[in-house]
């Protein structure tokens, strides 16, 4: 690169990679590949781009469910194969989400010190408002 494309403004600088990227592009397409894999590497199709959206996996799943559920019932399974499923989708939605390291859980008993998060109901304020009233739902810790 000489000095004068060192000094050149924005749009001419590429305007400039732009041609370089032409001409190499017109000398690969001149020589006809002579390695299979060069070429496959080359070629961008459509499918590569379907493969890596986020929606392929949980749209490919529900497209085998719905097959299954016509398959079973056609042979008169299909409220049980619907009934076997709601299990497998419940244990599959709670395989997604994992907790981090410092995130407490709704459910005291999982958390360490069995800490409750703030704004649980918890029987002793129920214990309060009964005999009491309302009034005494001041915090007790």
């Amino acid at each position: 690169m000489s000095d004068l494309e060192e000094d050149d403004p924005p749009h001419l600088a590429r305007y400039r990679e732009y041609k370089r990227r032409k001409e190499a592009r017109k000398q690969k397409n001149a020589a006809p590949a002579t390695h299979v894999a060069e070429h496959q590497q080359s070629h961008v199709t459509w499918i590569d781009g379907v493969a890596n959206h986020p929606l392929t996996i949980p749209a490919l799943k529900l497209t085998i469910w719905l097959c299954l559920l016509a398959f079973f019932a056609h042979h008169e399974f299909g409220s049980v194969f619907f009934l076997a499923s709601i299990p497998i989708c419940v244990w599959q939605s709670m395989e997604e989400y994992k907790r981090g390291p410092r995130e407490l859980s709704a459910y005291s008993v999982f958390n360490p010190d069995m800490t409750r998060l703030d704004g649980t109901f918890t029987s002793e304020q129920w214990e309060r408002e009964l005999k009491f009233g309302a009034g005494a739902l001041r915090r007790q810790d």
